[in-house]
């Protein structure tokens, strides 16, 4: 096998595969990504087999002489990242790779590409069509929420509901929830039977490595995996076992005050009182609406640090205060648009708060006692 490749779009290409190959593994075999060249295209492929796999397509290659190999995933991209040149020929038999610019050469070792696992495709069928900008905006908006581990439900990654036209996607990590909704196109009568549940790491692979934002995104989910098929890559995961947990409970339902604020000024606010927080000692921000005003207090006894910051807000109401977490509310206002306008919900000092963006958005934030730090 023979081809030239653009060295930054193979690097691009092979970077995508390496970030599902696991780097360590009882099965070696794994931690290598097959290229498989044919007369139109170059493919990349590489699984950790147990929970996710990723199939990259990459055009505008000039390929003299097709071919398959097995080459280490991680060194290939070492190798692409050092090379200076624009433009890179690899050449492969089943001896080894050589990879070489104009003035540098790299030999790689191979393995048979028939002790590789054979990987899922997307096929014609039944799916949904989701917009690649649209998507991008649901993922981000709630896959931070979702947790590092599940214990009694599963809550190590992101609800997906698909009925008709809508599309929703959820994420909690018990403490605090994100709800987005979106616009799909439906193909056939795809909808799943249950409540699927998409791997958090699958889910940030994928947003990623989205490309152009007006693209479709095809999405087939099944019982036990699903794909997620672009122009140029097809990523394949299986479904997080267990059940979500009941999410709507926890929506606020009893608001008794709500303040409308505006992201970018709010997130500043938050940053600065923050910086002498310590959510780990009990110690988070204060933030106390009076008439006209948002005051942001924080203090760590043990140094003597203390913030003080007022924003300015249309407010008339009671005095309301509540304490937060300082990490919950900047990893949710860092991803909206810094001109938007957030609608914050308040149900008591110690109940859950909500803060809704628009009609398509909504967060869920537990508030921290303030009996503690």
């Amino acid at each position: 096998m023979k081809a030239k490749f653009d060295r930054e779009a193979f690097l691009q290409a092979a970077n995508m595969v390496n970030s599902v190959v696991p780097s360590r593994t009882p099965r070696p075999i794994l931690e290598n990504l097959r290229l498989a060249l044919d007369e139109e295209v170059a493919r990349l492929q590489g699984t950790d087999l147990e929970t996710m796999a990723l199939t990259v397509e990459l055009r505008g290659v000039e390929i003299e002489e097709p071919g398959e190999v097995l080459v280490p995933a991680a060194r290939l991209v070492q190798m692409l990242r050092a090379l200076t040149d624009e433009q890179v020929v690899l050449e492969g038999s089943a001896e080894g790779v050589k990879l070489a610019g104009e003035h540098s050469e790299y030999q790689l070792p191979v393995e048979d590409p028939q002790l590789f696992p054979e990987i899922a495709v997307f096929e014609e069928g039944e799916c949904h069509q989701i917009q690649a900008e649209v998507l991008r905006r649901l993922v981000e908006r709630v896959v931070f929420a979702s947790a590092q581990e599940s214990f009694r439900y599963a809550m190590n990654g992101v609800l997906w509901e698909l009925d008709g036209e809508k599309v929703r996607l959820v994420a909690t990590d018990g403490r605090r929830l994100a709800v987005a909704d979106g616009m799909a196109v439906p193909h056939g009568q795809h909808k799943p039977q249950q409540a699927p549940i998409v791997p958090t790491r699958a889910m940030t692979i994928l947003e990623r490595n989205l490309g152009d934002p007006t693209e479709p995104v095809f999405v087939r989910i099944r019982n036990q995996d699903c794909l997620f098929k672009t122009s140029r890559l097809t990523l394949h995961a299986r479904l997080v076992e267990g059940r979500f947990p009941p999410y709507r409970e926890v929506i606020p339902k009893n608001v008794v005050a709500k303040v409308t604020l505006t992201a970018a000024p709010f997130l500043a606010a938050v940053k600065q009182a923050a910086v002498v927080a310590d959510p780990e000692r009990g110690q988070g921000v204060d933030l106390t609406f009076q008439k006209g005003r948002l005051l942001l207090e924080a203090a760590s006894g043990d140094r003597g640090g203390r913030a003080k910051v007022q924003l300015p807000v249309d407010y008339t109401g009671e005095k309301l205060e509540i304490r937060f977490n300082p990490r919950f509310l900047i990893e949710m206002l860092s991803v909206l648009d810094a001109d938007q306008e957030v609608v914050f919900e308040f149900q008591g000092r110690e109940k859950a708060a909500g803060f809704r963006a628009g009609s398509d958005y909504l967060y869920v934030v537990m508030p921290m006692s303030r009996e503690a730090g």
